[in-house]
């Protein structure tokens, strides 16, 4: 099997494991430096049980702290597959959109399921995150500090509406990055990035995966030498 079909395999069961409807803790990112502007930077990390991993962010950031108030209403970012919210100590980043600049965010080890919570998204005529081609699910909302409602999150491809909307979002497989836009305005709204502990069986199949892949790269080797 050639190595390209071999990730495309790998990915498939991935995102098989990642339905498994099983509240997991979140590691939410500790975000430690932060740059203001637009565009402007953002360096964090997230501690896993495994080791740390580095996030950086690069993108629009009109401010950083705790005006994301995750510990008010923190049932809005749990649900049957996130068992916690982010704690006020991690600070969330700060956006206002309107703009076309690419917000990404890049780890510095892949990530299995990442989620993300938001807050405030969307005042008067709201507001969207555009992620372009990397689809997500939904999966809480509810009031948050500003108001918001359950119903004040939708989905419309992969794109995130909000209308003072509040809640948690899950990227579904494994990824080195996530980037999105806001094209649409507004005073600010906030948002934060985690994980969960990969499952035994989904570290268990990656490895599995890559050391296939090993296996085939020496055997090309060895028929070429």
């Amino acid at each position: 099997m050639k190595p390209n079909r071999i990730v495309a395999a790998l990915a498939a069961s991935l995102a098989l494991f990642a339905t498994s409807a099983q509240a997991e803790q979140i590691y939410w990112t500790n975000w430690t430096s932060k740059t203001f502007g637009a565009p402007g930077s953002a360096l964090g990390t997230i501690a896993l049980p495994g080791g740390t991993v580095n996030v950086s962010y690069s993108g629009e950031l009109f401010n950083a702290g705790d005006q994301g108030n995750w510990n008010q209403n923190p049932g809005t970012y749990t649900s049957a597959f996130v068992d916690n919210a982010p704690s006020p100590a991690n600070v969330s980043i700060q956006l206002r959109g309107g703009n076309a600049i690419i917000n990404t965010l890049t780890f510095s080890a892949p990530l299995v399921n990442p989620v993300m919570a938001i807050q405030s998204l969307g005042s008067g005529d709201g507001a969207i995150y555009n992620f372009g081609n990397t689809p997500f699910t939904l999966l809480s909302q509810g009031s948050g500090h500003w108001g918001g409602c359950n119903t004040c999150l939708s989905v419309v491809g992969n794109t995130l509406v909000g209308h003072e909307g509040n809640g948690t979002i899950r990227f579904n497989g494994t990824f080195n990055s996530i980037s999105w836009t806001v094209p649409d305005g507004e005073n600010y709204h906030m948002f934060t990035i985690g994980a969960p502990v990969p499952e035994p069986e989904t570290w268990a199949l990656l490895m599995a995966g890559l050391g296939l892949m090993g296996a085939v790269a020496r055997r090309r080797k060895l028929m070429q030498a």
